[in-house]
């Protein structure tokens, strides 16, 4: 963690609180017309993924990615599996520590990493993507 993080009295046991919430949404998952569906049904399948990803990501292991592809599908809408809120640290990706393509996580970022009025409306941005069609 940062040292802003730190300072400021954020665990890592706060932010996998905080991403164990944002995954609680993850019932709601629907798909963006633009995009296929994505094999995560459960909050279980979608923290999985991500620790899958970020064991990926630790060995060094990362998937190769074309990060231009699917991007017309991308342009057309969102359909991301997780939220992740994060540090505004320049260091690394939520996308390069969890080893997933564009368009898989809803990132919003601060700085110390921690949940103001503007991160919610954030995140409540991403509500239409998980939300029924």
């Amino acid at each position: 963690m940062c040292a802003a993080c730190l300072s400021a009295g954020m665990s890592r046991r706060l932010v996998l609180g905080a991403g164990a919430a944002a995954l609680a949404v993850a019932p709601l998952v629907g798909t963006a017309e633009a995009q296929p569906a994505r094999a995560v049904d459960t909050p279980d399948a979608a923290l999985t993924r991500l620790l899958e990803g970020n064991a990926r990501y630790v060995s060094g292991k990362m998937n190769e990615r074309d990060f231009s592809a699917n991007r017309a599908a991308r342009a057309q809408g969102q359909a991301p599996f997780a939220a992740v809120l994060g540090c505004a640290d320049s260091r690394v990706a939520p996308e390069l520590a969890f080893d997933q393509p564009p368009g898989e996580l809803f990132v919003v970022r601060v700085a110390g990493n921690f949940m103001t009025p503007d991160g919610l409306g954030s995140l409540e941005l991403a509500l239409p993507c998980w939300a029924p069609r």
